[in-house]
Parts: structure tokens; sequence; C-alpha cells
């Protein structure tokens, strides 16, 4: 099944190769903090580069509730700066509200997560951005756990819905293709690695990016945990 997901999302990649535009190589480091069996906390920052340059960078922090086992809500709110063409950089408060609905069977995991985007840039003169404005996203995910090993592949689409009234409004404008695995780094740490293409059409930048992505969580619980039981 992996070796079939891998295929397909290959030949997504050579399909759009030829008419891509851009790469860009995304970063991304925090923590995570479980409060209760619901609450968990996090924060992170994030940078994205693109020809040699960071083309925006954001922290964020969140705020997760485990509603059911199948059920979790989340909000998230970050502050993103984003280079323009004159080389200076905009602002805009984002915030993210988000449901999201898992299960499993075996060892494979599968979810749906839907988000609601609001920011501060919506209703502005400038061109519609969906990474970076108002928008809903549909985003389906699954996982394969790997028996006695660190790598927890996965596959996922990100739709994303433009909702406002502009000449592209109330349409589709990207997906997001993602393959990649979590790694375990210790009982208190993780890895993210993935590689990811952004397909946009119904938009006044049509194009494709290839993306690269890497992203580090540490478990401050954990953490915390073992320096205790270190005495320290």
């Amino acid at each position: 099944m992996l070796k079939s997901v891998f295929l397909l999302f290959l030949l997504i990649n050579l399909s759009f190769l030829g008419h891509g535009q851009s790469f860009e190589f995304w970063n991304a480091y925090g923590a995570k903090y479980k409060v209760n069996k619901q609450l968990s906390i996090s924060a992170s920052f994030t940078n994205r580069i693109g020809d040699g340059e960071v083309s925006s960078f954001f922290p964020e922090v969140s705020a997760r509730f485990k509603v059911f086992d199948w059920l979790g809500a989340s909000v998230d709110y970050r502050f993103v700066s984003k280079r323009a063409e004159n080389g200076n950089y905009l602002g805009a408060n984002r915030c993210n509200f988000n449901v999201k609905l898992r299960n499993s069977f075996e060892r494979i995991k599968y979810s749906c997560r839907l988000r609601y985007q609001m920011s501060s840039r919506g209703g502005s003169n400038q061109s519609y951005e969906s990474d970076f404005d108002e928008a809903f996203r549909f985003k389906p995910m699954l996982a394969y756990n790997i028996r006695k090993s660190i790598f927890e592949p996965s596959f996922s689409l990100d739709f994303f819905y433009n909702p406002t009234n502009g000449i592209y409004g109330k349409r589709f404008d990207k997906v997001r293709y993602s393959i990649g695995t979590s790694i375990e780094l210790g009982d208190a740490h993780e890895l993210d690695a993935a590689i990811k293409l952004d397909h946009r059409f119904n938009s006044n930048n049509n194009g494709n990016k290839l993306i690269f992505a890497l992203s580090y969580t540490a478990n401050l619980k954990k953490l915390l945990k073992g320096s205790t039981k270190k005495g320290l």
C-alpha cells in the first residue's frame, strides 16, 4: 500500500515538474506541553526559504483540546511576515480554527482536518494568497505505524478554498500534496520530514511549487519528567 502511495506521489511530481515555478525549504522548531488528558499547548517558529531568501517567517502558538478519542479541536495564532516583491516584509495576524476527526485500523491511521483560516489581510487590495489570507481547508491524511520502528510514513492532501468575493473567489484554488514521515528521536524528541507539492489553479498566479520541509518538536513534559528522574 505504501509503495503504491509513493509511486502515485512520484507520478504527480513528474507530471508537474516540467511546469514547476519555484522551490522552497521550510524549517520549523518548537515545543509542546500536555497540561492534562484533554489539553495540550505548543509554540513554534517557522522559516520558509526560497530563491536564497526568507520568503516568510512566523511564530505560532496553539492550544489543542481532546473532545473524544476520535475528535479533537484546536486554535492557532501566528504573526506572519511575508516578503513582498520590493523586498519589504508585510505582516498579518492569522488565526486557525481546526477540527480533526481521526481513527485507526490495525497499524493504519487515518484522519481528516477541517480548518477555517482567518487573516487580518482579508479585504485588502493586495493579491489573494491562500497561505496568507482567509481560507477554508480540508486535509485528509493516511499514516502507517511501522512495528518496532522510529518511522511513521504518511501521505496527505490539503485542499484550499477561497471564500472571498474577488474575481477568483468562491472556489478551490490550490491543493498541497505531501508525503513524509515522523521520526522519533528518543522519548521526548520528534522530527518530521516531508516533500510537498503545491499546485495552484483558479488564481492569478497559477503554477507549482516543490517544497522540502523539516520540523522538530520537543515534548517538554517528557523532558521535565526525565530531568526529575535524574534528580536535576
